[in-house]
């Protein structure tokens, strides 16, 4: 049984090297597939019901996060991403399905009360093209 803490987002540090950014309570990777209606009626008897007919439009991959503030060298580099818009690749492991890579987009909101963690909601959006590398089971 995979745990949902062990879906990782890692920030690329180095050239060969992924880092985790350290999440303290959620995460979650969406992967948005837009759809087209190309249903067209058939000429021959347009009278006649339609049957939907789709195909695939602009795929959308999508991270959130949340949870209390951790300050580690990969959570600095990341709020670096977001206040400077760079665009930085990233990996986010999702335990029992594999691995997506892509370079994000990052949005940061920081919010706290008197007595309570600092916290930190974020959201992730990849451009271009993303790798995956589904988890091999033997």
């Amino acid at each position: 049984m995979a745990l949902g803490r062990e879906l990782v987002i890692k920030r690329l540090m180095t050239p060969d090297d992924f880092v985790s950014v350290c999440v303290t309570e959620s995460r979650s990777l969406e992967i948005n597939n837009e759809e087209i209606d190309i249903t067209k009626p058939n000429c021959a008897d347009p009278g006649s019901k339609l049957l939907l007919q789709l195909m695939y439009g602009i795929q959308r991959i999508n991270v959130q996060l949340d949870g209390a503030f951790v300050s580690n060298t990969a959570s600095k580099a990341m709020i670096g991403d977001a206040v400077n818009q760079v665009v930085t690749p990233y990996q986010v492991v999702v335990p029992g399905v594999g691995t997506f890579e892509a370079d994000f987009l990052i949005s940061l909101t920081f919010s706290g009360d008197k007595t309570n963690e600092l916290q930190c909601q974020g959201r992730m959006s990849a451009t271009g093209t993303v790798g995956f590398t589904p988890v091999v089971t033997p």
